[in-house]
């Protein structure tokens, strides 16, 4: 299941299959939460609202009578004399154990921010470079110009000294500077992993082979001699597509020159659109700095799960799991362990 869905595969495959889907579905059942598969087969609440699981959750944690605290916010952690102090913007509390579930930087808007990070590098705590994933990509102005609102599919592969490091086949949305949509997030979460420059290349026509479409469109110019071919390649893609293509090879253009542009079209990615517009954080803290059961190795009374840590993962409901499934993890841990303790 999380074969090159996840950065720090490893770590993220051993969370997986120690609480897969089906376990996630049936505790989220045991709520009152049902959920059902859209035709990608990606699990969604019946509802399909997020609200419902804020709800239902909030319901779980009133029947057990978990205090909850609003309008606060922490401002420091520390463990002095082996105990761990948090200290509020109200007052101060000493705890026997912390889960540190913050979240990362995506989607701003949400009330994300730096928060858990800063708390954790005061504690000594190593943590990654931060950058946007999963997030629509500023390109060249001309790669795009006149295709905004356009949405085709198409295979995006990124290249590295000519080698294919990335390819998925996708719907892109052509932006007035720049282009999104799922096989472009996904796409851009690699570019945020490498040092190096990527190459960015798309096939329009990724369903056939070039020597297929060329046929067939030679077959198609020979039954209308008197229509331009840059009229009928409004049939294969696209009118404002078809055109920019056509109007790029200027003098060259050839049924074949075309296919070929078609099939390799170049587009220079010149930066993102930031955290306010990504679904997650590429980066943070150093999965060598937890051990399995996401406890600081420095501090097994300190715990970090989710997007805090340096695992990622492509579209898909992967992150979202991942999040849970590291929580259910520390929980069931922390449960075994204080009833462990309270037999002592």
């Amino acid at each position: 299941m999380t074969n090159n869905i996840f950065y720090n595969n490893n770590f993220a495959k051993n969370i997986f299959n120690n609480y897969g889907p089906q376990d996630l579905q049936n505790d989220l059942l045991k709520m009152g939460i049902f959920t059902q598969a859209d035709s990608a087969g990606r699990i969604y609440p019946l509802t399909f609202t997020a609200t419902t699981i804020l709800d239902m959750l909030l319901m779980q944690l009133q029947k057990n009578n978990v205090k909850i605290y609003v309008d606060t916010k922490v401002e420091d952690v520390k463990v002095i004399n082996e105990q761990i102090y948090i200290y509020t913007n109200k007052e101060s509390f000493i705890v026997s154990d912390v889960i540190f579930a913050t979240g990362g930087l995506a989607y701003s808007m949400l009330g994300s921010n730096t928060d858990g990070y800063s708390l954790l590098s005061n504690l000594g705590v190593k943590i990654t470079k931060l950058k946007p994933g999963l997030v629509g990509l500023k390109t060249s102005i001309d790669d795009v110009k006149g295709l905004e609102g356009i949405r085709q599919k198409a295979n995006v592969s990124l290249l590295k000294k000519g080698k294919v490091v990335f390819s998925e086949v996708g719907e892109i949305q052509f932006k007035k500077d720049g282009i999104s949509g799922i096989v472009v997030m996904n796409a851009s979460s690699i570019m945020a992993r490498q040092n190096d420059d990527l190459q960015l290349r798309v096939d329009f026509l990724s369903s056939f082979k070039s020597d297929e479409i060329i046929e067939k469109l030679t077959y198609i110019k020979k039954l209308n001699p008197s229509i331009s071919f840059e009229d009928l390649s409004h049939g294969i893609l696209p009118k404002a597509l078809a055109t920019k293509l056509c109007h790029k090879l200027k003098d060259n253009l050839t049924i074949a020159s075309f296919v070929r542009l078609a099939k390799n079209y170049e587009i220079k990615v010149i930066s993102d659109y930031g955290f306010a517009n990504a679904q997650v954080t590429v980066g943070g803290v150093m999965i060598d700095e937890v051990d399995e059961h996401f406890a600081l190795k420095k501090n097994n009374h300190i715990y970090v799960i989710g997007e805090l840590l340096d695992v990622d993962g492509l579209c898909g409901g992967y992150n979202m799991h991942f999040a849970m499934a590291s929580g259910v993890n520390v929980a069931m841990f922390l449960a075994r362990k204080l009833g462990e303790e309270s037999y002592e």
